[in-house]
């Protein structure tokens, strides 16, 4: 964890909540992907196709192009690994521990 304050100018403060939202966006298109889904459906689309996706919805939505294609992508790769994340082991408490999550941020739909 880092150790360092950020003191932004109300310009950059701007341009931060601006990746914050498109993070935001992409990241639910993914979880409304993903929650379509039904058994005898085709699967929801892989980390892949997604990204393939977002480039299409780049190249369409100026407002989507206008932010950063790397804070977009690392949105869709954190759900990916989220989306992926399986219990590993339990806790000598009984409760599960999650691969990739810590102890204390279980997720609750699982």
């Amino acid at each position: 964890m880092s150790r360092f304050r950020t003191c932004p100018t109300p310009v950059q403060a701007e341009h931060m909540l601006l990746h914050c939202a498109h993070a935001r966006y992409v990241w639910n298109l993914a979880v409304e992907q993903h929650a379509h889904w039904k058994p005898g459906r085709r699967s929801a689309p892989g980390f892949a196709e997604q990204c393939r996706q977002l480039t299409a919805a780049r190249r369409e939505n100026e407002w989507l192009a206008a932010g950063n294609a790397d804070v977009q992508q690392q949105a869709l790769k954190d759900f990916a690994t989220a989306r992926n994340a399986r219990p590993c082991h339990r806790h000598r408490t009984g409760a599960r521990v999650w691969a990739g999550w810590p102890a204390e941020a279980e997720p609750e739909n699982r």
